[in-house]
């Protein structure tokens, strides 16, 4: 099946195909989401529209242009612009992050005088990544939280394992800083921003009150509340501070998938080759989450802003990319079910299903996993395993609603060292097992990140 056979993902006059639209309303009231902007880019030509409304408090409708805040995506745009200097030759990916910032160090000395900018690309330097503090609002507040790293412990093994970090992309905002001497938001906005005409972004609340914007929405008792509070510190910037548009992602995505003058072709395609440690699904390109299991590759990244999940996905081998921005704290779920949808429906492309054969639960995944944020128990139940997540620490100072434990939720062996959560409902998830040298399981990777065995 192609795509000539096929609807469109878009129709004539930059209209998205209303079969994709009737989905994501689908997807949306099963999740709960009031509001959604979706963008899709094909061969050439992007359509945006908005689907249910920025605020159930003060409700305006969703469009194209409303903004959002697009968290996490906001990295890909801080590794283009760190990529930016490697192709002029300011830095090489193999330098040691100490041969920009001198005075950087984690508790680990090794590491601290190891640790490339290639690792913080990929998420494998192992020091803890969930690490938010805010030191102010100031000029200075990059500098700072990157000071107060001295702090971080190591998980993992530097170079060996991946894990989410956001710490480290602290890091390489600090660098492009230092390299061009100005703040991180301007390097941003004239490195690359401005010179891809992805003009009316921002990255601090007060820019938006003239705005049309999203606010984040959370579920108390299946009552829809409005998630507080609504921006991360100024420090958190370079890892996911950005606020924008489906309308500005798809600006982006023709960047990303056709090329631009911001960046050569060499280096804009080598990030969408695996870069980090490898054996594992997904990989990890230069600031890209990279995944082949639909048989063509797609070149995402997800965000996770309080009570506004989005996602940005790519496959450059169709010239196809799609953006999903909403406002409730299920979005997550319903972006990945609408790009699954997407994939199947345009390009006949579909995750193979997994095979009926029975897989056994290992005695020894049963224990604690910590990161500094959350604690995830497996545990015996009957004949079977399930698993319990709560919060040690909130991300946010002040969370509002507060996070909800999962209490019991099922496991299923999937693979060696590998279990869907949940599995079969909307929230299914993977968890992987991973081992140390001698064989022993030391972490769970859940969520992206590795948790420590305590």
């Amino acid at each position: 099946m192609t795509l000539s056979d096929q609807t469109t993902p878009v129709v004539p006059f930059h209209r998205l195909d209303p079969a994709l639209l009737d989905q994501a309303r689908v997807e949306m009231q099963s999740d709960g989401i009031p509001g959604l902007a979706l963008g899709v880019y094909y061969d050439g030509h992007a359509a945006t529209a908005g689907l249910g409304v920025t605020n159930l408090m003060h409700p305006q409708p969703v469009s194209g242009e409303t903004l959002f805040q697009i968290a996490s995506i906001t990295k890909t745009f801080t590794a283009t612009a760190v990529l930016q200097l490697v192709e002029k030759g300011r830095i090489n990916l193999d330098d040691p992050v100490r041969a920009h910032l001198p005075e950087f160090a984690v508790v680990d000395p090794d590491v601290s005088a190891s640790v490339t900018i290639r690792h913080c690309l990929t998420h494998c330097c192992g020091w803890e990544g969930d690490f938010y503090e805010d030191p102010g609002w100031g000029d200075d507040a990059l500098a700072a939280i990157v000071g107060r790293m001295r702090k971080l412990v190591q998980v993992t093994p530097l170079g060996k394992i991946w894990s989410y970090n956001n710490a480290a992309f602290y890091v390489l905002g600090r660098i492009l800083e230092v390299l061009h001497g100005r703040t991180f938001e301007a390097v941003l906005n004239d490195t690359l921003l401005t010179p891809l005409g992805i003009h009316g972004t921002c990255f601090f609340a007060h820019e938006l009150v003239h705005r049309n914007f999203a606010v984040g929405h959370s579920e108390v008792r299946r009552q829809r509340v409005i998630a507080r509070p609504c921006v991360m510190p100024r420090c958190g910037n370079p890892i996911g501070g950005l606020i924008a548009s489906a309308e500005h992602l798809m600006l982006y995505a023709r960047f990303q998938l056709e090329g631009a003058s911001v960046l050569g072709d060499a280096m804009r395609l080598a990030a969408f080759e695996p870069a980090g440690p490898s054996n594992d699904v997904p990989e990890i390109g230069l600031g890209w989450w990279l995944d082949d299991t639909y048989g063509e590759r797609v070149v995402s990244h997800g965000g996770g802003a309080n009570g506004q999940p989005c996602f940005f996905a790519m496959v450059p081998s169709r010239r196809f990319a799609i953006a999903v921005l909403t406002n409730g704290e299920k979005g997550s779920t319903t972006a990945q079910r609408l790009l699954s949808w997407a994939m199947r429906t345009y390009f006949g492309l579909a995750v193979p299903a997994l095979r009926s054969q029975r897989h056994a639960i290992s005695d020894d995944w049963v224990g604690t996993y910590e990161t500094c944020l959350e604690r995830h128990v497996l545990r015996r139940k009957g004949e079977g395993l399930v698993y319990d997540q709560s919060t040690i620490k909130e991300w946010l100072e002040g969370l509002d609603p507060p996070p909800t434990p999962e209490i019991g939720r099922r496991v299923k062996a999937i693979g060696p060292d590998t279990m869907h959560i949940a599995p079969g409902e909307r929230a299914q998830c993977v968890g992987t097992v991973l081992r140390d040298e001698s064989g022993e399981a030391r972490w769970l990777r859940i969520k992206r990140r590795a948790a420590l065995r305590r």
